[in-house]
C-alpha cells in the first residue's frame, strides 16, 4: 500500500498518478456513497470515512476489515487534523475517525508520502 496525505488542492492525485502510472484506474470518493475499493488508486479517503459515519458504519472496523484488499492500493486522504476543532458532532466524529483510519494504514503502508505544493517528501 501506498499512502498520500496532505492539505486539499495540493496535488496529492497527480502524484499518486506518478507514482502508480497514468493508465491506472481512479475511485473518488464522495462523503454520501459507500466506498468501493475496486479501483488501484482510492482518491479523496476522507470523504470514504464520512460517507461511512454517515451510513453508520464504524470507519475503523470497516478499515480493518477491508485491509487486505487495502493492501495493494495506492491511497490518497486530506488532511483534516488541523485548525478549529468542529463545532458540530457529525464533523468531530469525522476528523477523529480519519486521524484513526490514516493509523491503521499508515501502519500497514509500505510507503507514505506527504504533498505539498505538488512536492511529496517521503515519511516512510
Amino acid at each position: 500500500m501506498i499512502l498520500i496525505f496532505g492539505g486539499a488542492y495540493q496535488g496529492k492525485l497527480d502524484f499518486a498518478r506518478e507514482l502508480a502510472g497514468e493508465d491506472k484506474s481512479i475511485y473518488r470518493a464522495l462523503p454520501d456513497e459507500i466506498p468501493d475499493f475496486s479501483a488501484h488508486i482510492i482518491d479523496g479517503f476522507h470523504n470514504a470515512v464520512l460517507a461511512l459515519i454517515r451510513s453508520g458504519i464504524d470507519p475503523c472496523e470497516y478499515t480493518l476489515d477491508n485491509l487486505s484488499e487495502l493492501s495493494v492500493k495506492v491511497i490518497v486522504c486530506d488532511d483534516i487534523s488541523s485548525g478549529v476543532v468542529p463545532v458540530d458532532p457529525e464533523m468531530r466524529a469525522w476528523r477523529e475517525a480519519v486521524g484513526r483510519c490514516m493509523g491503521i494504514l499508515s501502519r500497514n503502508a509500505g510507503d507514505i508520502y506527504r504533498v505539498f505544493c505538488g512536492i511529496g517528501t517521503k515519511i516512510k
